[in-house]
Protein backbone atom coordinates (compact mmCIF):
# COMPACT_ATOMS: atom_id res chain seq x y z
CA UNK A 1 0.00 0.00 0.00
CA UNK A 2 1.32 3.17 -1.22
CA UNK A 3 0.24 6.56 1.03
CA UNK A 4 0.63 9.65 -1.09
CA UNK A 5 1.20 12.92 0.62
CA UNK A 6 -0.42 15.75 -1.23
CA UNK A 7 0.58 19.60 -0.33
CA UNK A 8 -1.90 22.43 -0.12
CA UNK A 9 -0.11 25.44 0.21
CA UNK A 10 0.87 27.03 -2.72
CA UNK A 11 3.31 28.70 -3.42
CA UNK A 12 2.85 32.72 -3.53
CA UNK A 13 3.96 35.12 -6.24
CA UNK A 14 5.99 37.83 -5.18
CA UNK A 15 4.34 41.48 -6.05
CA UNK A 16 7.83 42.78 -6.53
CA UNK A 17 11.37 41.82 -6.49
CA UNK A 18 13.99 43.72 -4.67
CA UNK A 19 17.09 44.75 -7.04
CA UNK A 20 20.71 46.25 -6.12
CA UNK A 21 23.08 47.26 -8.46
CA UNK A 22 27.04 46.44 -8.49
CA UNK A 23 29.86 47.20 -10.84
CA UNK A 24 31.42 44.36 -11.74
CA UNK A 25 34.55 44.80 -14.55
CA UNK A 26 33.45 48.30 -15.15
CA UNK A 27 30.17 47.04 -16.14
CA UNK A 28 26.93 47.88 -14.36
CA UNK A 29 24.34 44.93 -13.07
CA UNK A 30 21.55 44.35 -11.12
CA UNK A 31 21.67 41.29 -8.67
CA UNK A 32 18.42 40.59 -7.45
CA UNK A 33 18.76 40.78 -3.90
CA UNK A 34 15.11 39.86 -2.54
CA UNK A 35 11.23 39.74 -2.95
CA UNK A 36 7.98 41.63 -1.79
CA UNK A 37 4.85 40.04 -1.27
CA UNK A 38 1.26 41.14 -0.65
CA UNK A 39 -0.08 40.78 2.78
CA UNK A 40 -3.47 38.57 2.44
CA UNK A 41 -5.24 40.64 4.81
CA UNK A 42 -4.49 44.70 5.07
CA UNK A 43 -2.07 46.58 2.56
CA UNK A 44 1.13 45.57 3.63
CA UNK A 45 3.93 44.15 2.56
CA UNK A 46 6.70 40.88 3.62
CA UNK A 47 10.33 42.03 2.32
CA UNK A 48 12.67 39.45 1.86
CA UNK A 49 15.82 41.08 1.89
CA UNK A 50 19.14 39.03 2.08
CA UNK A 51 17.62 36.06 4.04
CA UNK A 52 15.94 38.78 6.55
CA UNK A 53 12.45 39.13 6.66
CA UNK A 54 10.57 42.53 7.00
CA UNK A 55 6.84 43.60 7.19
CA UNK A 56 5.85 47.06 5.93
CA UNK A 57 2.46 48.56 6.98
CA UNK A 58 1.05 51.83 5.49
CA UNK A 59 -0.18 54.71 8.34
CA UNK A 60 -3.36 54.28 10.48
CA UNK A 61 -5.75 57.07 9.29
CA UNK A 62 -5.86 58.51 13.11
CA UNK A 63 -1.62 58.44 12.81
CA UNK A 64 -1.16 60.92 9.99
CA UNK A 65 0.60 64.20 11.49
CA UNK A 66 -1.04 66.90 9.10
CA UNK A 67 1.46 68.87 7.21
CA UNK A 68 2.77 71.73 9.11
CA UNK A 69 1.66 75.25 6.38
CA UNK A 70 3.48 78.58 6.73
CA UNK A 71 1.51 81.37 7.21
CA UNK A 72 3.23 85.07 5.59
CA UNK A 73 1.80 87.66 6.51
CA UNK A 74 2.29 91.28 3.63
Amino acid sequence: MTTEIETTAEKQVPAFYIFDTIENDGKKENRRIGAAFTHRKGGGLTLLLDGKRYAAFPPKPNAVQPEATEETGA
